[in-house]
């Protein structure tokens, strides 16, 4: 390896060059490389939603929703396919299975559905589809129009405001949501019809004739061209209200103004009414390009906005922000920022102390160089800067400088030597390159495959290793190629006190300093570990035991001795689901949604910075929407952190703080709904900013039939609201569908046929004169809105008149057809009666479907690990009153299922892989394996870590061990090769053991040290905690400290065990003589008489 130090060292300014170059470019970078919250995220999730207007959720689900089914059954790589059928609405989930090539799924996927849309009812509307894709699905901000004035005028406004935030650099769309369909409606008032013997019919016939228009092609006279057009399009509401309809008997004109009770602009009845903070409110969602920036994007945005608001105040209009993506990324950047500032002082303090301030700084060049690097790499690679690269830099920070640090101590060593410098430094990388690049390989191979976790969870930690490999390999190559050449251009020019050889005094380095104390008390604890192997060994396998023990019962929910959660995440914003009783009009929804939005906003600006309600749905935490009238959604966006006061949570945190709202939302409604029939029932959950899990507890229930799902439910639900371990679950619901009431009209065949109908006909005008009957286009100056005939309600707010249908049986007395004697009322072509109907229809693979979910109270030791072994250890008792139910466990626990399962391989793999490295390197069998035995001793710092602070084990622990896999045999690495080297040269087997120790513990404690100290400011949360990484720091730390103090510990002891019987049977095979291979032979004997060092 020399030549290669020497070659560096002939070519310093060519290198220097290439440093400041690097340098520059990733300043260059750092500028330019977009930052964003999360990372993209594809989900593999599409949902297929189809609007069919006044159809019953049976109808639905007959029509709708089971052809769509059935047109996916060809489609390859589907894990599962989830419906749900509302009334007027079909909503079908599919899933594909993780990690296929969803783009292509998806296209495919569209081709099925839309080659069957001439199957589905001409009525219902073409399928939509929406890919979740979190760069497309989330934006960047909201910008919430509000006003007191009509949705229409609102709709104006947010118009022009779109068109100017289209102009901000980087800016794909911009979504609006919540306006109305804008309609012109012509309500017919029944008691006219009867008065002047009119039916429905002729006035629908009467408006579609006068609001015809024919292209009639073109006319040429000589050179002359004329294109021609027959009639006219309706554009007013004069010319509407002065169409004739017919004559009366007097000869007089009947005109559509003698009929109706208004006619004018309005719109269809509202699916969705959005609010923002109690206020009437129109929503943009600002969907930015792949690499744009979403700071800059939404600080354009709300500067654009905010002068708006300002130009347009006198109209009433206000601006406000929402879903503020900044929030989280400001607040990563303050959280992880400051972890990554504070690891890196101590760092630095840490070399200061151990190699001196010049070394120091030469050896912490290293961390920005990296970093900088790094980030050139990621903008190549199409990467952003998130909350995913800035934790990844703070885990990787102690870890860069190992390199750099094994490299100057064993320089600043052989200068103690006496050596020449160049000459130190030339030998002194030379000795350490090898098993330095091999180190570096082993830390990379652990962490590289983590890139085989699966599915969502697995692309959202994707940036980890790939962040951490970069940082690895720049922070490498800077250590071998230029801090050799720094150090001999700044490095210490010579040391104080005598240079003393490693022939003459091999402890010489560590008879005075800062280590001398440590040495001397390792030395005397290894010395007796050394004398007494099979106790060693014996107490080693004890803790390791009891370590796996430990987290296999946590693991599996059986013994819950630490806390297993998937994903702690933290979150700057948190929902309110609403639900009332089925039936509720979607008005008197949205005014619940409100009163709600103003209690939470009235809690203070320090509890909530605003509160976007939705009437008409809500979303769950699997993105699944519920669509009804009696739904509703609250989204409440947190103050920046700075900015918070929780009540009663003197560290404001969040997950007791959404305890506190959910007790003090259900403590207002039972007050202010008490005497209420339409009480709502509210459901809390945070927006976790992690990888989307799903609820805490989801359990599927399918079965043959509803009833039997319902049946099982039920069961389920009792025995979930009175187990003795399950108190601390929360918002314990299912989605069971509820009773609707409906009014059936049903053709009397007879009389429709003695009129000369037929049953379609006659249910198609039933249909117009209720949701109405479209009459053509009417043009506005702006746009085209559908023209719609239909009967007056009496409480339609447009109705000026106190007439129209006040029942739905009213419209039985309506003239709806001509006849040669009188004009016919409903009543004799049909028969009504009321009843009721079920409000959705939920399916899974097909079958009946009930699904259970909960969460979990903040604080509480309840794992969904702990829910799914004891539900279905109860279900196994009952499981006989049941035929064909099945019970499946999906969210949280499905998820970590999987996903620790594809980390437990990819552990298996990176400990294959370091076991072939390491082979390579010493060509041996045994000598890697108990440098791997590391892995094992860091397990156990892990787990006991963990159990011993009550923190909780998550995804982050699991990957922590991954990555410790590789950075925990560095330390065993360089003590192994250490030791051969001495044992090749001669050293007895003791004295090279124990010489090696003594070369390797400095190093080794200052690499293990700067490690832990880059971690720990975020594992114990310094300047500020994270919850979301804080689990996987403290295991990190945990299992680091642990993984190095067994290593120098139990290491050596392993080593000499295995020479000893390697010995032993060398021997065996040589002389044939029986020789004890238990002990430490000659060698121990020569020891006990005199003490290793002493010469």
């Amino acid at each position: 390896m020399k030549p290669v130090v020497k070659f560096s060292i002939r070519q310093t300014v060519f290198i220097n060059v290439v440093f400041v170059i690097l340098v520059v470019a990733g300043v260059f970078s750092v500028m330019t490389t977009p930052v964003e919250n999360m990372p993209d995220v594809d989900i593999g999730k599409v949902f297929i939603h189809t609007t069919y207007f006044g159809a019953s959720a049976d109808d639905v689900e007959q029509l709708v929703t089971i052809k769509i089914e059935d047109a996916l059954d060809g489609l390859e790589s589907v894990e599962y396919v989830q419906s749900k059928s509302y009334r007027n609405f079909s909503s079908v989930q599919v899933k594909f299975i993780d990690d296929a090539d969803y783009e292509d799924l998806y296209d495919e996927l569209r081709f099925h559905i839309l080659n069957i849309k001439d199957e589905l009812p001409p009525e219902a509307d073409e399928p939509s589809f929406l890919y979740i894709d979190t760069h497309v699905w989330l934006p960047v901000v909201v910008v919430n129009i509000t006003g007191d004035i009509p949705q229409r005028s609102l709709k104006l406004f947010a118009d022009e405001l779109k068109t100017q935030l289209l102009n901000v650099p980087d800016v794909q769309n911009v979504r609006i949501s919540g306006e109305y369909d804008e309609e012109f409606h012509v309500s017919v008032d029944p008691e006219k019809l009867r008065k002047f013997g009119i039916t429905f019919q002729q006035m629908v016939n009467a408006v579609q004739s006068a609001n015809t228009k024919i292209p009639t092609g073109r006319f040429r006279t000589g050179e002359s061209e004329y294109m021609l057009d027959a009639g006219k399009r309706l554009s007013s509401q004069e010319e509407v209200l002065n169409v004739i309809v017919r004559r009366d008997g007097d000869g007089n004109f009947i005109r559509v103004r003698d009929l109706v009770t208004n006619a004018r602009m309005s719109h269809r009845d509202p699916s969705l009414i959005p609010s923002v903070n109690g206020e009437n409110s129109l929503r943009l969602r600002v969907i930015k390009e792949e690499q744009g920036n979403a700071v800059e994007i939404s600080s354009a945005v709300k500067e654009i906005s905010r002068r708006f608001g300002e130009l347009r105040k006198a109209d009433g209009i206000g601006v406000v922000f929402t879903h503020d993506s900044t929030i989280e990324i400001n607040d990563s950047v303050k959280t992880l920022g400051g972890n990554l500032i504070f690891g890196m002082s101590l760092v630095l303090i840490v070399l200061w102390i151990t190699l001196g301030f010049r070394n120091a700084m030469l050896t912490a060049i290293g961390i920005p160089f990296a970093f900088l690097c790094s980030i050139i790499i990621m903008k190549l690679a199409g990467l952003s800067i998130n909350t995913i690269s800035l934790f990844s830099f703070v885990l990787v920070t102690g870890i860069m400088v190992d390199d750099a640090v094994i490299i100057m101590e064993n320089v600043f060593r052989h200068i103690q030597m006496g050596k020449p410098k160049k000459d130190a430094v030339i030998d002194g990388t030379a000795e350490v390159m090898l098993p330095v690049i091999s180190s570096a390989i082993t830390t990379v191979l652990a962490f590289i495959p983590m890139l085989i976790m699966t599915g969502s969870t697995g692309e959202f930690f994707a940036q980890i290793p790939k962040t951490v490999t970069y940082a690895l390999i720049a922070s490498l190559l800077e250590a071998l190629f230029i801090l050799p050449i720094h150090i001999l251009d700044w490095g210490p020019k010579k040391i104080s006190g005598p240079a003393v050889s490693e022939e003459e005094d091999p402890y010489h380095h560590l008879r005075s300093g800062v280590f001398s104390p440590f040495w001397k008390i390792y030395r005397w604890v290894l010395e007796r570990l050394l004398n007494h192997k099979i106790f060693t060994f014996i107490s080693i396998g004890g803790l390791f035991l009891l370590a796996m023990t430990i987290l296999v019962l946590s693991a599996t929910g059986v013994v819950p001795l630490i806390k297993v959660e998937f994903f702690p995440g933290n979150y700057f914003r948190y929902h309110v689901t609403i639900a009332l009783p089925v039936g509720t009009a979607i008005e008197k929804t949205d005014t619940v949604v409100r009163d709600l939005s103003q209690f939470i906003m009235s809690l203070g600006e320090e509890q909530a910075q605003s509160a976007s309600g939705s009437a008409g749905y809500y979303e769950d935490e699997d993105y699944q929407r519920h669509s009804g009238h009696n739904y509703g959604e609250i989204i409440v966006t947190l103050p920046e952190d700075k900015d918070r006061e929780f009540p009663d949570n003197p560290g404001n945190d969040p997950m007791i703080h959404l305890d506190y709202i959910r007790d003090g939302l259900n403590d207002y409604v039972a007050q202010s709904y008490a005497d209420s029939d339409l009480r709502p029932t509210v459901h809390v959950f945070p927006e976790s900013d992690g990888p989307p899990t799903g609820k805490a507890v989801n359990i599927r229930i399918t079965a043959t039939t509803m009833q039997d799902a319902l049946h099982a439910s039920d069961t389920v639900m009792d025995f979930m609201k009175t187990g003795p371990e399950l108190s601390d679950l929360t918002d314990l619901a299912d989605d069971r569908p509820y009773a609707q009431k409906i009014v059936r009209y049903f053709p009397r065949h007879e009389a429709v046929s003695e009129y000369g109908l037929r049953p379609g006909e006659v249910t198609g005008l039933v249909a117009g004169a209720l949701n109405g009957h479209y009459a053509g286009g009417f043009r506005t100056p702006d746009e085209e809105v559908d023209l719609m005939v239909r009967l007056a309600r009496r409480d339609d707010k447009i109705n000026m008149r106190d007439t129209g249908l006040s029942e739905p049986m009213d419209i039985l007395d309506v003239p709806m057809i001509e006849h040669s004697a009188s004009p016919v009322l409903l009543r004799d072509l049909v028969t009504a009666e009321y009843g009721d109907e079920p409000n959705v229809r939920n399916r899974y693979k097909g079958r009946p479907t009930v699904t259970i979910t909960a969460n979990i109270r903040a604080g509480s030791k309840l794992s969904p690990a702990r829910v799914q072994v004891l539900t279905r250890e109860f279900f196994k008792t009952v499981e006989g009153n049941f035929t064909g139910v099945s019970l499946a466990f999906g969210g949280e626990f499905e998820s970590t299922s999987r996903s620790y399962t594809s980390l437990l391989f990819a552990f298996f793999i990176a400990v294959l892989a370091i076991y072939m490295v390491l082979s390579s390197q010493f060509s041996d069998y045994f000598q890697p394996m108990i440098i791997l035995s590391a892995v094992p001793f860091a397990l156990i710092g892990v787990v006991m870590g963990l159990f011993l602070t009550r923190t909780t084990f998550t995804i982050g622990s699991f990957m922590a061990i991954v990555g410790l896999a590789g950075v925990a045999v560095n330390d065993s690495l360089l003590l192994i090769d250490f030791m051969n080297v001495r044992k090749e040269r001669g050293r007895p087997l003791r004295d090279a053991v124990v010489e090696a120790c003594a070369a390797r513990m400095r190093p080794v404690l200052i690499t293990t040290v700067t490690t832990m100290l880059g971690l720990l400011p975020m594992a114990i949360g310094i300047p500020r905690k994270s919850i979301s990484w804080a689990p996987m720091a403290t295991a990190f730390v945990a299992g680091l400290s642990s993984a190095t103090l067994l290593a120098l510990l139990i290491i050596p002891v392993e080593y000499e065990f295995v020479e000893n019987i390697r010995s032993f049977f060398q021997r065996r095979r040589k002389t044939g003589i029986a020789v004890s291979p238990s002990g430490a032979g000659e060698d121990s004997d020569k020891l006990k008489q005199k003490p290793s060092g002493t010469r």
